[in-house]
């Protein structure tokens, strides 16, 4: 398979030497083609900088970056075979949206009739055919994303970088468009490398995803492979919800005296006596599709996902914990 981009021990430092912030540190990476690519971190963490660094806005202190092979380390943007969709859109409030997305290809010169007839390609490929002498306060905030979307594609990138794209927009909005671009980065064929702090956004979309944390990658993986077998303590606490169990708890549960992951939906409730392990619930909290069991167990806060209609014991109860063995995942050295 085709690499797209790869990051061989790159690095982007910011500062004096003796304020030194390392915003990506040592960083190696590998993006395949035609792959939905996401960079999961909280903010600080070095995932939008990568993201800057292969769009050619920043560029490495120390490594190489490379773009289907051809090293870009000093490529200027407009030499890059790269767009990118922003989190605020950008869109010119006095153009039309034909114009807005025809506007790249104005810059290259293309004539004013093959730019129409793109633009108005690109705007049916993202599902807003007849809006194209509408002004961008005419649209919608998933409108809006969408012309943004279509002006990045219109100058046939190689590979579409995406910055939070979908921050902007409520709940129901959100799910819709990450159904919508998973959609159209299948037909297109074309690498996505989607940055976002949103875990569900990540594992929902892409097919790898890095975590990064403190300006180093953390894990690289499949979305179950990040979800289901954490390499580090960060990573099981930061995707998703999981019990973080220190060597001595997980010893008690069964393993060996590592640390280890063990997600909320993998326990179960059941009556305390001659439970492996038991715990005191300390708080209920209710999630819709189930319901969120807080309790001590060996000094230490565990949460249980019980799912909906399953009978809930009182706060102050005393329960028993059960859960299949390969659900304990250990995390070496994490």
């Amino acid at each position: 398979m085709t690499t797209a981009v790869e990051f061989s021990s790159v690095s982007r430092h910011f500062g004096a030497p003796d304020r030194l912030v390392k915003a990506v540190d040592q960083v190696d990476l590998v993006i395949e083609e035609g792959s939905f690519f996401a960079m999961l971190g909280p903010s600080g963490s070095g995932k939008t900088t990568c993201l800057r660094l292969i769009s050619g806005f920043e560029l490495p202190s120390a490594g190489e970056i490379r773009i289907f092979g051809e090293n870009c380390s000093d490529v200027p943007p407009n030499r890059r075979n790269v767009n990118t969709v922003f989190q605020d859109y950008a869109l010119f409030p006095h153009m039309t949206v034909r114009d807005n997305v025809a506007y790249g290809l104005m810059v290259k010169g293309i004539d004013r009739r093959t730019r129409r007839s793109r633009a108005d390609d690109m705007l049916a490929l993202v599902k807003l055919e007849g809006f194209g002498d509408r002004k961008p306060a005419q649209l919608s905030g998933g409108q809006r994303q969408r012309v943004a979307l279509a002006r990045a594609l219109v100058n046939e990138p190689r590979v579409l970088l995406l910055d939070e794209p979908l921050g902007a927009l409520d709940l129901k909005l959100r799910e819709a468009m990450q159904d919508e671009l998973k959609s159209l980065q299948k037909r297109l064929g074309i690498t996505f490398v989607f940055v976002t702090h949103d875990q569900g956004e990540a594992l929902s979309m892409a097919d790898r995803v890095a975590v990064f944390n403190q300006g180093k990658v953390a894990q690289v993986g499949s979305p179950s492979d990040i979800y289901e077998r954490p390499a580090t303590r960060f990573v099981a606490d930061f995707v998703g919800s999981s019990n973080v169990l220190p060597p001595d708890l997980t010893r008690a549960f069964g393993g060996p005296a590592e640390w280890a992951s063990l997600r909320p939906e993998a326990l179960r409730l059941v009556a305390s006596a001659g439970a492996r392990v038991t715990g005191r619930v300390t708080a209920l909290r209710y999630l819709g599709a189930g319901t969120r069991v807080a309790l001590e167990s060996y000094g230490q806060e565990l949460a249980v996902l019980a799912p909906a209609g399953s009978a809930l014991p009182e706060t102050g109860a005393e329960v028993g914990l059960d859960w299949d063995a390969k659900s304990l995942h250990m995390m070496a050295g994490a």
